[in-house]
């Protein structure tokens, strides 16, 4: 994993994936995965917020700023590291900057353009550093999503879109328009793009239960986390 763009109209199932992709984290010590959280919402990574893999959680336009910023002295700490130790790869933990609605961040007037310019400089320089982003939006417009952020994203998800054009802004051809509800069909599809190649996948789909286990179970062990690790 290194840049995923996710988008798809209410209840097509951003939050589906990206609680799988935490959980999957969740199965790993904080000394190998690391979470930076923006959570413009207040709802789908608040749980996160205080296990010991988070190193910040923001739900406010300045606290966001601040978490992109924290965010990018890691990949340039990282890389001042690398250079000591003359690697070409960070082999320390993975760092995951995780935004929950990318719309609320990019359009907020005091903060959008510096914004967009931290996740650009992350999207072109924080593989090697291991630091990886993750935002999800419902509205995969231009003013979200500028060209020299998207052209950045490896991996982009549609799931289902409101328009055709939705689904071309994110992956390039039309098709997510026509998935199926998710909460007619009891499951959710999604066209998944890296590189030239689009596929259709079945979202795996993770209890709350299941998620709530394992954070409890790192709530109980709290180690200590190194920051910059």
């Amino acid at each position: 994993m290194y840049k995923i763009g996710i988008t798809g109209g209410i209840g097509s199932g951003k939050s589906t994936v990206i609680n799988g992709m935490v959980h999957a984290a969740l199965y790993d010590s904080p000394a190998n995965r690391l979470f930076v959280l923006i959570d413009p919402k207040k709802v789908e990574l608040v749980r996160y917020a205080r296990l010991p893999h988070t190193l910040m959680y923001a739900s406010e336009p300045r606290e966001m700023l601040q978490a992109l910023n924290y965010s990018l002295s890691v990949v340039d700490a990282r890389f001042r590291e690398m250079q000591k130790r003359r690697q070409t790869e960070y082999t320390g933990a993975h760092l995951y900057v995780i935004v929950d609605e990318l719309a609320d961040l990019m359009t907020t007037a005091s903060i959008k353009r510096q914004a967009a310019q931290v996740l650009q400089r992350i999207g072109q320089i924080g593989r090697a550093a291991r630091v990886h982003v993750v935002a999800a939006t419902q509205c995969p417009i231009a003013a979200v999503i500028p060209t020299p952020i998207k052209c950045n994203f490896d991996c982009r998800m549609a799931l289902r879109t409101a328009s055709a054009q939705d689904s071309r802004n994110i992956i390039g051809v039309k098709g997510a328009e026509n998935l199926p509800d998710p909460k007619r069909e009891g499951r959710a599809l999604g066209y998944y793009r890296t590189g030239a190649d689009v596929e259709l996948y079945n979202l795996p789909r993770v209890e709350s239960a299941e998620i709530d286990k394992l954070v409890t179970y790192w709530m109980k062990q709290r180690p200590k986390r190194r920051l910059f690790a």
